[in-house]
């Protein structure tokens, strides 16, 4: 069963920075394009690309965590003018991708990689 992430609540999903320069890629209009992966939460997360990625507003985000590997779809958010970091939010994760994420942001904060 698909996981619908809620964006909406009150509380702020908790937000791990990601250490070591680990990529991030997405499937943008048929089109592999890989970027730094910044921060990352069970609701979104933060990627800085080489270029601008235009007007893309939807793509598959893939990403390997301690936990495995996690796939999902992503809405892009408006970038901060004149940056090529473009946050992002999950649209739909499957349960299995749901229960990796978790558990490696769970590490990762941990490890004192908590915002």
């Amino acid at each position: 069963m698909p996981h619908f992430p809620q964006t909406a609540t009150k509380t702020r999903s908790p937000r791990v920075r990601v250490p070591n320069n680990e990529s991030i890629r997405f499937n943008l209009g048929g089109h592999q394009v890989s970027a730094v992966l910044q921060r990352i939460s069970l609701t979104g997360g933060l990627a800085e690309f080489t270029s601008s990625i235009g007007s893309a507003t939807i793509a598959e985000a893939k990403v390997n965590t301690l936990s495995g590997p996690v796939s999902g779809l992503v809405e892009f958010l408006p970038a901060q003018v004149g940056s090529c970091t473009y946050p992002f939010r999950f649209i739909a994760l499957s349960d299995q991708d749901y229960e990796r994420l978790n558990s490696t942001l769970q590490y990762m904060q941990k490890q004192g990689f908590g915002d």
